[in-house]
């Protein structure tokens, strides 16, 4: 059975219109199913287990954002249900990677369910499905329980599950199909280096990241003082100490002909 998370700005009037056509055109493909819309007392969490209580293999379709489709994929991880994405939004990353158009378009996408499997990535005892981003200041970082890793002048370390391989999040055109991690292998990609930053009136000097592969990576602050904080799929901030991972679970994602994975 089908059900529909809707993204809690979608009440704004603005998106009737377009909700609208949405509706219809799922309507017309007969994949129709309940709608669940996000609140201030509906939490994208409550609403999943909710729907996985009723349904032991549905479909759950995020009408929205990014940030709503990460926050709906960690609780099914390792379950039967399955994953679909309408975004609304044209700058939407995760889409860009899994080859969905925006608004009512996606809903032919849906209606195809063309499945990948996709690893989660996990750390400490959470689940991300994106990436986690963090400054490792003076951070002791081992990579698979071999390699130490010594952050010397490296401002920023991201670990990616589902991303595009760099700092800056949005879509470049010119790096579709080639600077996209790959959510399949079992391994999670690790970018070190220094974020660009836009000087007015200056021409950018070329920054080069180093990229590598691991299966974990644990980071430890050698100073209690010295906090490193870890965001986690742009949203949620934990503390180091962590352990990062791949999960052993997977994901069930509907995906487009023309995805980048």
């Amino acid at each position: 059975m089908y059900f529909y998370i809707y993204d809690s700005f979608l009440v704004k009037k603005k998106y009737d219109k377009m909700l609208s056509k949405i509706e219809t055109r799922l309507a017309s493909l007969d994949i129709a199913g309940r709608k669940h819309k996000l609140s201030i007392l509906k939490s994208v969490s409550e609403i999943t287990h909710k729907i996985l209580e009723q349904d032991s293999s549905p479909t759950i379709v995020v009408i929205g954002s990014d940030e709503t489709l990460c926050a709906t994929a960690l609780p099914v991880a390792g379950t039967e249900a399955t994953i679909g994405f309408i975004p609304t939004e044209n700058d939407s990353l995760i889409a860009n990677i899994l080859g969905l158009p925006v608004n009512e378009y996606a809903c032919d996408v849906v209606s195809a369910r063309r499945i990948e499997y996709v690893n989660l990535g996990k750390i400490n005892n959470q689940y991300f499905f994106s990436s986690v981003e963090f400054e490792p200041k003076q951070s002791l970082i081992l990579a698979d329980k071999k390699y130490q890793i010594i952050p010397k002048k490296i401002k920023s370390v991201k670990v990616i599950n589902l991303d595009f391989l760099r700092f800056q999040r949005g879509i470049d055109e010119s790096a579709e199909g080639k600077m996209v991690s790959n959510p399949k292998d079992d391994y999670l990609e690790v970018l070190m280096g220094t974020p660009q930053q836009k000087l007015f009136f200056f021409k950018q000097k070329e920054k080069r990241d180093s990229l590598f592969f691991v299966k974990k990576l644990s980071i430890d602050p050698k100073n209690p003082r010295n906090e490193v904080l870890i965001k986690v799929d742009q949203k949620n901030i934990i503390k180091a100490p962590a352990l990062i991972e791949v999960a052993k679970e997977r994901l069930k994602i509907i995906v487009g002909k023309d995805r980048l994975i």
